[in-house]
């Protein structure tokens, strides 16, 4: 359990970072060497062998229709090649950020004493959906995933990505359809505090707004008036018990969410109170945590740095919200 202020975190970072991070950072900057000369080999293979393709298909044009009787064969399957190509050249940027962030991010997260860390990790479906805020999707894929407790308070951070995709077939031809419903960042904060029901809160779209409600399943829910005429206009909230709402978003919560939306540049905030839990999206453009990159020296300093100050601008949630100290009874 983690209870140091985020001061003297901030402190102590430096000697954790020569005595147990930068070992790893040298071990790591060989094989990040290695990978970068297998993507270069591969980008260079690619520049040769898609051309390549190209001619070779366009010499025996008539026989291979002629073989195989159909007319699109030569462009679904040349484009099935290119991409092909392009997997295996790209393949060392992925392989790399795996293996990279397997080694350095577990020892990282050892400073934050009582956390772990899970590569490509995801919130459990059945949360997901209870909170009701992510919307419509079929597809959930995960990042990077924290767990761990910060001042009394049990913490799951985790970069997710939802979306939808679909299938439509026409001329023998099927397409692919994908559209992003969230992406973002998720905290998933266990208050131990007791209320009975559910109060959702998510950001006022105008006119869409029965549409939301309705793609949210937020039926059997009540409207709920905000105190503020300000957070009024910002949000639209939800409930399940109209007393319990009132008492859980007051003025004094609803402005440090709209700090906390701030202090992570995020396009929209929207969070969920079910289950003696606080469910907190941010969806946010910027790619979080990439403490390694194929294209940077391990032993720059600045990538690790930047995800240690942005793991810990997650935890100041704890603190921005004051949700160690609050008291809620149902």
């Amino acid at each position: 359990m983690e209870n140091r202020s985020i001061e003297e975190l901030k402190a102590g970072f430096e000697r954790f970072y020569t005595e147990n991070l930068l070992p790893i950072a040298q071990v790591t900057e060989n094989i990040r060497k290695k990978y970068l000369r297998y993507f270069i080999i591969g980008c260079c293979a690619a520049f040769i062998a898609i051309p390549a393709v190209f001619f070779w298909i366009l010499e025996r044009k008539e026989q291979i229709q002629e073989q195989m009787g159909q007319n699109d064969w030569i462009s679904s399957n040349a484009y099935m090649i290119i991409l092909i190509i392009l997997a295996i050249a790209g393949s060392p940027l992925y392989l790399y950020r795996r293996k990279s962030k397997n080694q350095l991010m577990p020892e990282l997260i050892k400073y934050f004493n009582g956390f772990s860390y899970q590569f490509e990790g995801t919130i459990n479906s059945a949360i997901i959906d209870k909170s009701r805020l992510i919307g419509d999707y079929n597809t959930h894929s995960g990042d990077d995933y924290f767990s761990g407790t910060y001042k009394n308070v049990e913490m799951v951070v985790s970069e997710e990505e939802f979306s939808t995709v679909t299938y439509t077939h026409s001329d023998g031809k099927t397409k692919k359809h994908r559209s992003v419903t969230f992406d973002g960042i998720i905290v998933l904060l266990s208050l131990n505090k007791d209320f009975s029901g559910q109060t959702v809160v998510f950001q006022d779209k105008g006119v869409l707004n029965k549409f939301v409600s309705w793609n949210r399943n937020l039926s059997g829910m009540e409207n709920i008036r905000l105190e503020d005429s300000l957070f009024e206009k910002e949000f639209e909230a939800y409930g399940s018990n109209q007393v319990e709402a009132r008492y859980l978003l007051t003025t004094a919560f609803m402005e440090r969410m709209l700090k906390l939306r701030e202090a992570y540049k995020a396009n929209r905030i929207e969070f969920s109170f079910f289950d003696n839990r606080l469910f907190i999206t941010l969806a946010t453009k910027t790619n979080m945590f990439e403490a390694t990159s194929l294209f940077k020296s391990c032993l720059d300093r600045k990538l690790v740095d930047d995800t240690f100050n942005q793991f810990l601008s997650i935890m100041a949630i704890i603190d921005i919200l004051k949700l160690d100290k609050i008291q809620y009874t149902g």
